[in-house]
C-alpha cells in the first residue's frame, strides 16, 4: 500500500503495474507538496466510487466533461466543484468517513478555520 509520503514514483510504478490509482481532490497534501493556483483548462471529468453491500467490490461512475469549466473565475469554479462533492456525500453520507484534518494549509495571509 502507498502513502502519499512515498511520492511519484512509487505511484507511477504502481499503476503500470496494474494497480489502481485515486486522487481525492480535496485532499490537503500540506504547504511542501502543495500549491496554490487557478485552474489550468484542463478537461475535468467527475467520478464517483460507490461501495456494493458486504465487500462485493465497487462502481466507478465517470460523468461527461464539465462544459464552461475553468472560467476566469476561480471561486466560482471552487464552489462548482465543492457542491458537487457536496451533493455526492449527502446522496451516500454512509460511504464517508472524514477523519483528516481538512483545510488546514491555507493560503498566505489567508485566515486559519477554528
Amino acid at each position: 500500500m502507498l502513502t502519499r509520503k512515498d511520492g511519484v514514483r512509487p505511484t507511477v510504478r504502481a499503476m503500470r503495474s496494474g494497480h489502481p490509482f485515486c486522487y481525492f481532490p480535496d485532499m490537503d497534501f500540506g504547504a511542501r507538496d502543495s500549491i496554490f493556483m487557478p485552474y489550468s483548462g484542463a478537461a475535468v471529468l467527475p467520478c464517483v466510487t460507490r461501495m456494493l453491500p458486504e465487500g462485493q467490490g465497487h462502481v466507478v461512475e465517470i460523468g461527461d466533461a464539465w462544459e464552461d469549466f475553468s472560467t476566469h473565475d476561480v471561486m466560482a469554479d471552487a464552489v462548482r466543484m465543492n457542491v458537487f462533492i457536496e451533493n455526492v456525500v449527502r446522496s451516500m453520507p454512509e460511504q464517508f468517513f472524514w477523519v483528516h484534518r481538512r483545510f488546514k494549509t491555507r493560503p498566505s495571509g489567508a485566515p486559519r478555520f477554528c
